[in-house]
């Protein structure tokens, strides 16, 4: 068995006994642990949230009176009592608005882990994954507080710069991050942005 099996194998046995809905849990603990974006009665708003491994996590790390929003074509149960599940399209029209109706207030962290349904044609599962994060990001001036974070997975690929350089304009610190619960022969790789602010596009 490779390494990067093994390491698969161990994480998903670990979410079982840990009681975690999918292996991915450990990327985002491995990635919090590292850059401390989750803290105590945060608002957390959660793109590709399906099956609940992240949401269960930000729902540890908030705490009771923190508050997760999950946001998922697919509809599943929510976690715990912190936890509210919108099932909608993210290319919707009215997406913000619905996502506006259920938070408490600007969240101060969003998570992305979308990814499209894979075609086994890279260059075109590559863009399609990166549109999913660009529209996210076109949503950030409704969705996210000032100075918040934000966390996007992104597939490496010659797209990826200028994705980052995007996200440079509009957040103080943008970082490369590759958890180890991340397979060493996956493509996918993290964007940690730190420090939110909408005013940077235009210096």
């Amino acid at each position: 068995m490779r390494l990067s099996e093994a390491r698969r194998d161990y994480y998903r046995r670990l979410a079982g006994e840990q009681g975690y809905r999918s292996r991915a849990a450990f990327k985002l603990i491995q990635l919090d642990k590292k850059y401390r974006f989750l803290q105590k009665n945060s608002v957390v708003l959660d793109f590709g949230c399906a099956p609940g491994g992240w949401l269960q996590v930000a729902s540890e790390k908030v705490g009771s009176k923190g508050f997760i929003l999950g946001v998922d074509s697919k509809r599943i149960q929510p976690p715990s009592s912190n936890v509210t599940v919108l099932q909608d399209d993210i290319y919707s029209g009215d997406i913000a608005s619905s996502i506006n109706e259920n938070l408490p207030k600007l969240a101060d962290v969003v998570l992305s882990d979308l990814a499209p349904n894979i075609s086994g044609i890279w260059s075109l599962d590559q863009s399609r994954q990166l549109d999913l994060n660009k529209r996210v990001v076109s949503l950030l001036s409704k969705t996210l507080d000032d100075n918040g974070a934000a966390i996007f997975k992104v597939f490496v690929g010659s797209e990826v710069k200028d994705f980052e350089s995007s996200l440079k304009r509009i957040f103080k610190r943008v970082i490369f991050s590759k958890p180890p619960a991340s397979r060493n022969r996956s493509s996918e790789i993290y964007l940690v942005c730190l420090g939110y602010n909408e005013r940077l596009s235009s210096f």
